[in-house]
């Protein structure tokens, strides 16, 4: 395994991003492993932003919608990718599967829960643990007729552990007959079916193991039911080691694999890769065999011999069999020394008590701290083989102490239960009380207020994070296949640390970045997030990201239902009020059209001065009004010197930069007030009031000087002559008029400078 100290990015603004692609993770299985997913990556200073879809194989529109989370990562925000096959691989064939594998973006990517062919993979020895079930039931309790319930053909876990159940049989010398094979589904029906079978048939079998534990627990109630003994008549064990496996009168012996443990060496593995470590192809995380009556164990497998004889050493021991993580091994000391104790007791005083004491004050805190007793069920394991010291026992003490093990299983089981139904509980009042409080508190569908409430009903869910990004444009989808993600969003709503971050509000951002950058900044003490697509029907709006408690779970889900619901109403609304008011406005919006039209008309297209019509309206209007009011007016003619040579040495395009920079010059050369336009070609006429002749002399020069300076960055001469002519106050001469006497003027104006060169 590789070991990985705390990574940083190859860019040191932001810590590692990893995305973690799966179609379900709030089953009971799912959430130990995305704990050690968390743990890990936190511990090493990485982030996680979780993308539950939907199967991708889903046919149905809501499936499709769903699915587009997993188009949200790419090389630029995400630094690695792990997919979790362990859910995937139940509704994708192998090569669907790596197919879907193939689509990823091109960034470290490792695959937990699945041996993928085409990227690196960590899968429990579902092969190892399976042959050491049944190696145990052939070597220790001598089975020769050991039957097979399998799972899925086809599916990898399944078909591995039926390839151990064949190994284990044919190095024993036991052929392993047709008749003892049989198909299952990994539910408990399944397995009651198959057993049922094997009696009907008359099939003479000693010992029976199934894929999973459901089956095996389905088969083995079949056989009490049928009036079998468990173990004397016929011995069972399963694989997983869930709950149940330990709540009947007589304990499922199994196969305990470790979904934490999983998780977290994917974490490491792809933490390695990203930094640049070789990663190995298949690396399988050794399972557990948990022996208990239903083989005829009895519940103590441990020899006293090879027990520790000092509690640190048999502590850490422990430890280490459960792989602890560091930051929980203080919590698992204290734990293991409360077991010790009660179990030291127990023996003492024979007397079960002390030990359910015992393990009932451990069960409270683990579901304080971590919200399930699994870690705790696991430390009974162990306890069989490192806390159960030689004593000297009497043979009835030791059955004693493996019936008060047994017990605790039992127990810790009716607590777990007893949790889960809690949460359960407690999700559904969060989701009643959340619905309740949007309806009454938002009378209408408007966004504003949505968004006003929503921090309220957050705040009471005890939420620490919560944003709404919605996509920059529309995102109405037609065909879901050819979709692609925009690549702009913008922050709707913020709500992170607890409370409301109104400053985020409209802002935008990379769309795979999944926040912006102050979000994320804000949003630091949140390692874990998780991210659901935002949509109503064909309508995909943009996404929703909340934090991730593993221990607690959350009502994500109906709090993105609720949010789409409200937001694709408040939307719709929204548009409506916009239809009303463009009628409204339908005149006005002509009316300004029309002035634009006119504007338009009344341009020149290259310099973006008025043209001669626009010039000669405007100005006959500022005459009228000089006129009227007794002050002078003046028109100069100014044309460019030398155009058709510019043309016809550099080419029509420097033709049109010469214009352009002509009307430049003449822009930064008169007022603002001043009307300025081209009439021509090569000719610009001006309009000016309250100007007398000294002062036009003086302007003129000004622009001179202008074109001089703009030639110093052009590749030709860049010149212009001027012409003026004044009207004194209150001469009613036409704007015609006083343009063909400024063009006179502006004829001897060439002629003068000809000359003076």
């Amino acid at each position: 395994m590789s070991t990985v100290t705390q990574v940083e990015s190859a860019t040191p603004k932001r810590p590692l991003t990893l995305g973690i692609l799966a179609a379900d993770i709030d089953t009971a299985f799912a959430l130990r492993l995305v704990a050690g997913i968390i743990d890990r990556a936190s511990a090493l200073g990485a982030r996680t932003v979780f993308l539950p879809g939907h199967p991708p194989s889903g046919a149905s529109e809501f499936d499709r919608q769903f699915n587009l989370v997993f188009r949200l990562p790419d090389a630029t925000a995400f630094d690695g990718l792990i997919v979790i096959g362990t859910t995937l691989q139940y509704h994708l064939p192998p090569k669907a599967l790596e197919a879907f594998l193939s689509t990823l973006p091109q960034v470290p990517t490792l695959c937990v829960g699945f041996a993928s062919k085409i990227v690196p993979s960590v899968v429990n020895d579902n092969y190892g643990g399976f042959r050491e079930v049944v190696d145990h039931l052939i070597r220790q309790h001598g089975c020769q007729r050991i039957a097979m319930i399998a799972g899925p053909a086809g599916q990898g876990e399944a078909d591995e552990r039926l390839a151990g159940w064949r190994d284990a049989c044919a190095d024993a010398g036991l052929p392993p007959a047709p008749e003892l094979v049989l198909q299952g589904s990994f539910s408990r029906a399944s397995g009651h079916a198959a057993m049922l079978s094997l009696i009907e048939r008359g099939i003479a079998i000693d010992a029976v193991v199934a894929a999973n534990d459901e089956m095996a627990l389905g088969a083995m109630a079949c056989a009490v039911e049928r009036g079998l003994h468990v173990p004397q008549e016929v011995r069972f064990g399963g694989f997983d080691d869930i709950l149940a496996a330990g709540r009947l009168g007589v304990g499922l012996t199994t196969v305990n694999q470790s979904h934490y443990e999983l998780g977290s060496v994917g974490v490491s593995h792809l933490l390695a890769a990203i930094a640049g470590e070789p990663a190995p192809g298949l690396t399988r995380v050794p399972t557990r065999l948990v022996r208990r009556q239903s083989c005829g164990c009895g519940g103590f497998y441990a020899q006293p011999g090879a027990l520790a004889a000092k509690l640190p050493e048999r502590m850490a021991g422990m430890l280490e069999e459960l792989a602890v993580a560091p930051e929980r091994e203080p919590h698992y000391r204290e734990a293991i020394q409360l077991v010790e104790q009660g179990l030291s007791r127990a023996l003492v005083e024979a007397d079960f008590q002390p030990l359910l004491a015992a393990v009932h004050a451990v069960a409270r805190d683990a579901l304080a701290a971590e919200g399930h007793v699994f870690g705790v069920q696991a430390l009974l394991v162990a306890a069989q083989r490192w806390l159960i010291e030689p004593r000297q026992l009497t043979p009835e003490a030791w059955a004693a102490a493996a019936r008060w093990l047994q017990q605790a299983q039992i127990a810790l089981a009716g607590l777990q239960d007893v949790a889960l139904q809690e949460r359960h509980r407690l999700h559904s009042e969060q989701a009643m009380a959340f619905r309740e409080l949007l309806k009454t508190r938002i009378a209408t569908f408007d966004l504003r207020k949505l968004l006003e409430h929503l921090s309220e009903a957050l705040a009471d869910l005890r939420l620490d994070t919560c944003c709404i990004a919605l996509y920059s444009g529309e995102a109405r989808i037609d065909s879901l296949d050819d979709f692609d993600l925009p690549t702009q969003a913008r922050m709707l709503y913020a709500f992170i640390g607890g409370r409301e971050q109104p400053d985020l509000h409209g802002e935008r951002f990379r769309t795979h970045d999944v926040l912006p950058a102050r979000a994320w900044e804000l949003a630091a003490q949140s390692s874990a997030l998780i991210v659901y697509p935002v949509f109503h029907g064909a309508e995909h709006f943009g996404f929703i990201v909340f934090s991730v408690d593993p221990v607690v779970g959350g009502p994500w889900e109906t709090i993105r239902d609720e949010v789409s619901s409200a937001l694709k109403a408040s939307l719709l609304v929204s548009e409506l009020a916009a239809a009303r008011d463009a009628l409204r406005s339908d005149l006005a919006q002509a009316r300004e059209g029309q002035r634009e039209l006119a504007d338009i008309a009344h341009r020149d297209e290259l310099t973006g001065l008025l043209n001669r019509r626009g010039f000669l309206a405007e100005a006959r209007l500022r005459a009228d009004r000089l006129h009227a009011d007794g002050l002078a007016a003046a028109v100069i003619f100014a044309d460019l010197d030398g155009l058709k040579q510019i043309n016809d040495r550099h080419g029509h395009a420097a033709g049109d930069v010469a214009i352009r920079q002509a009307a430049d010059v003449l822009r930064r050369g008169f007022r603002a007030a001043d009307l300025i336009g081209r009439i021509g070609g090569d000719e610009f006429v001006i309009f000016t009031a309250n100007a007398d002749p000294d002062a036009l002399a003086a302007m003129r020069d000004r622009i001179y000087r202008l074109f001089e300076r703009a030639s110093q960055d052009l590749p030709f001469t860049l010149a212009g002559s001027l012409g003026y002519v004044v009207a004194p106050p209150g001469d009613a001469i036409s704007i015609e008029e006083m343009l063909a006497r400024a063009d006179t003027v502006l004829y001897e104006e060439k002629r003068r400078r000809k000359g003076a060169v």
